[in-house]
């Protein structure tokens, strides 16, 4: 059987595959997905290692408890939940520059950090729980503000899960047990749904339902059918 501290590493090497033939054959989100790639990408090993306290510890290929698999996690999540809507259904976004408002994107990151940091480290909330209202309020804030971008919200959390699903389980053949080795299911619980543990499940949906439409809500753009 391969070694677990590989496992991680294969994980995001899965990712990137997808995140690199959504890159090429697309030429006109490859802005988009390199913004919200490094947007979620940089601060990805700080958040990750806010996780270890109760949530997972994954083994990395150095041995480190947080590693370069956890900003290549947060680069391919960002880009490919910022632009699956518009790449399976064909779309994409008409900006109007004069339009563009980019304390709107600084207040929703800067509250989904707040919140995600601020819940974990000062009141000592469980990190998964942190982690789903540190996107869901943003996301809330988006449908209210903008609700034709609502569609694309939940498409998108939808399409990501998929995606993971379908990645974990054929991780799960590759290193099999690897969720036991790595999760803390006493902190969490151990509710397993298409052989994936629920939390994944609904960090998934929600971290898409955050990241599809953020780049359309902070250029103020306007999703349309790709010619």
């Amino acid at each position: 059987m391969i070694d677990y501290k590989y496992t991680y590493l294969i994980g995001v090497l899965l990712a990137l595959i997808i995140w690199i033939f959504f890159f090429v054959t697309r030429k006109n989100i490859r802005k988009e997905m390199l913004i919200l790639s490094l947007v979620f990408g940089i601060p990805g090993p700080l958040a990750a290692y806010v996780h270890l306290i109760d949530w997972w510890k994954p083994l990395t290929i150095i041995g480190t408890p947080v590693g370069i698999e956890d900003f290549l996690f947060g680069f391919c999540m960002g880009g490919i939940a910022g632009v699956i809507y518009e790449y399976i259904f064909n779309k994409r976004v008409e900006i109007k520059k004069h339009k563009i408002e980019n304390s709107k994107f600084i207040f929703l990151l800067g509250l989904m950090f707040l919140i995600y940091f601020g819940l974990s480290l000062i009141l000592k909330l469980n990190t998964f729980l942190s982690a789903i209202l540190s996107f869901s309020v943003p996301t809330l804030i988006i449908w209210i503000k903008r609700k034709d971008l609502i569609k694309n919200s939940l498409i998108s959390g939808l399409l990501l899960l998929i995606i993971a699903i379908f990645g974990y389980n054929l991780l799960n053949l590759i290193t099999p047990g690897f969720f036991d080795a790595f999760w803390k299911f006493q902190n969490i619980g151990k509710i397993i749904i298409f052989n994936i543990p629920l939390e994944e499940h609904i960090w998934y949906f929600a971290f898409g339902c955050f990241f599809g439409p953020i780049y359309e809500y902070w250029k103020q753009g306007k999703i349309i059918k790709n010619k």
